[in-house]
């Protein structure tokens, strides 16, 4: 218990002990908790007309904090002869953000019998910055259409990169389709401890995966996302060996 273990430490070797309004609250509030859980079904229609556990379902998309916030608003809405929000939550002079997201924690705590809590993530991109001017992306799409006419049979995997490239450029310009951002990429997990599968349009810039096998869609095992970097062995003094490495590392 920190709390005590904080008390203890500054009585045993005389030092300074600093506590706030919130420390103290967090702990009565924590004992207040915990006899309730001791005594959920004595205590149930203090808080609650339903029998066993309700769920109680959130949309998230990992700010954790916020996501409390949401869980406590739901929660509140549904314990019917209690205002625990109101109570419950540190709201001092000293209250900073994790206090108050802490107090918040305890009143899902002293409720948990009656309720199961789900957060539903969502995976996506909330903001997207193309770095450069205009000039660059336009240059950028004049290049991938020159790489059509070095005759390399890369038809294959241009047919999949020229849309992407265009819809980048049309982004810059202002014309954002959020459909397409949406589709960016999708993983799904298949069979128990399964390979998570990737599917949208970032597999658009791998012609071929990581062991060599051509892509025709974009669709591909994650595992198989080629390496982001290449090497380039060398000879120094005909003696010693060394390799250049260039792309995206970490």
């Amino acid at each position: 218990n920190g709390f005590a273990a904080a008390i203890i430490h500054a009585y045993n070797y005389h030092q300074h002990l600093r506590l706030s309004p919130d420390d103290i609250w967090l702990t009565i509030s924590q004992g207040v908790s915990r006899h309730i859980n001791y005594n959920a079904e004595k205590f149930r229609r203090n808080f609650v007309k339903h029998e066993g556990q309700e769920t109680i379902s959130i949309f998230g998309l990992g700010d954790w904090p916020e996501a409390v916030n949401s869980l406590v608003g739901e929660t509140d809405k549904r314990v019917e002869k209690i205002d625990l929000a109101q109570l419950l939550e540190c709201d001092f002079s000293t209250t900073t953000s994790s206090s108050l997201t802490a107090s918040r924690i305890v009143l899902l705590d002293m409720v948990k019998a009656y309720f199961k809590y789900n957060i539903m993530l969502g995976c996506g991109i909330p903001k997207v910055t193309l770095e450069g001017t205009l000039e660059d992306w336009t240059k950028l799409q004049e290049k991938v259409i020159k790489l059509r006419n070095l005759n390399l049979e890369l038809d294959f995997w241009l047919d999949r990169l020229e849309p992407v490239i265009w819809k980048l450029v049309y982004t810059y310009r202002g014309e954002i389709d959020e459909d397409f951002w949406s589709k960016v990429i999708s993983m799904k997990r298949y069979g128990s401890g399964g390979q998570a599968k990737i599917n949208g349009w970032i597999a658009a810039f791998f012609p071929y995966d990581r062991s060599g096998t051509a892509l025709h869609s974009n669709y591909l095992d994650r595992g198989d996302i080629p390496d982001g970097t290449v090497e380039v062995p060398f000879t120094v003094d005909l003696e010693f060996k060394f390799k250049f490495v260039a792309g995206f590392i970490g």
